[in-house]
């Protein structure tokens, strides 16, 4: 825990039930007993320090602050029956057969979930989680970090068995004491200290992601196409015999196109026909192989009368 100097907010009364300072009588009227030794315990409810349990003996009991924190919360979460669940979110990226690529994203935002069933300490195999939750037919597991974090092999068996589970880290928060108040605000209604360790949702936001990957990798690919497609070509333009020619760039080659002139065609004709040219009647242009663009370039700019130096426009 980062705040060495925690003090103890929360004991045992005599039921076993965790109490917290701001609830229970003054001094040893508590009738309080400390959750990591036994010894009786005493309010301290001055008027200059932070209220606080203390060992009526005056003995240093260490982590005792820490330990009441975590059976507070344990006893929070119980009494509470449900609690605010952080945002969910996955995220994929994919590659088609073809190259095309896309990412995709799954989210769930904060919400509220009522147990149907709540246990502390239930074990699960050899692992003993927190706290043990049933939403519905989902089980959740709860871990309340205050010094000891979840390890990697607990980790790897919540991964493995794809069990739900959350670590609340209150270790990291630095206070000095706790109330009630400000332990729900964490622990219950809160969700900046509480990290999935496995979503709820993650493999129905897997396959929503991955979907929506495929789903941008398509649409991508249809807007490359469109935007290809809907791009003004470039035109190039020549003069023969007073007369406008245009070359278009097209995906496919070039096409030529110029005013209705009989004689202007039959002029045209031979080079049309050595470029291996062909006549489309729908957009009324001479289509060509991009093989020819080189060529008909040139022998238009010759046509044309152009200077040497712009013969390759």
């Amino acid at each position: 825990m980062n705040n060495a100097s925690l003090l103890q907010s929360f004991a045992l009364d005599k039921s076993g039930r965790i109490r917290s300072v701001e609830e229970v009588t003054r001094g040893l009227a508590c009738n309080c007993l400390c959750p990591v030794c036994g010894e009786d315990v005493i309010a301290r409810q001055g008027e200059v320090r932070e209220w606080h349990f203390a060992h009526s003996s005056g003995a240093d009991c260490p982590r005792s602050g820490e330990s009441a924190l975590h059976l507070a919360a344990k006893q929070l979460l119980i009494e509470s029956k449900g609690m605010v669940l952080p945002a969910q979110q996955v995220r994929k990226e994919v590659v088609l057969s073809d190259g095309r690529g896309g990412t995709g994203e799954s989210t769930r935002h904060d919400a509220w979930i009522d147990f149907m069933d709540i246990e502390a300490e239930k074990p699960i195999g050899a692992y003993r989680p927190d706290i043990v939750a049933m939403a519905g037919h989902t089980m959740l597991l709860v871990e309340i970090a205050v010094t000891h974090y979840v390890d990697d092999e607990k980790r790897q068996m919540i991964e493995d068995r794809r069990i739900p589970a959350i670590e609340i880290d209150l270790g990291t928060i630095e206070r000095h004491t706790w109330t009630w108040e400000s332990l729900r605000e964490e622990v219950v209604d809160g969700v900046e200290w509480k990290r999935w360790l496995y979503q709820m949702d993650q493999q129905i936001l897997e396959l929503e992601a991955q979907q929506k990957a495929k789903d941008d990798a398509l649409e991508q690919h249809r807007l490359e196409k469109t935007a290809k497609y809907n791009s003004k070509p470039r035109r190039s333009r020549y003069f023969i015999d007073n007369r406008i020619v245009d070359v278009i760039d097209r995906p496919y080659g070039p096409t030529i196109w110029s005013p209705y002139d009989p004689a202007l065609i039959e002029k045209l004709r031979p080079l049309m026909l050595s470029a291996g040219g062909r006549w489309d009647k729908r957009t009324k242009n001479w289509i060509f192989p991009k093989e020819a663009d080189n060529y008909i370039r040139e022998e238009l700019g010759k046509l044309s009368k152009l200077p040497p130096e712009l013969l390759n426009p």
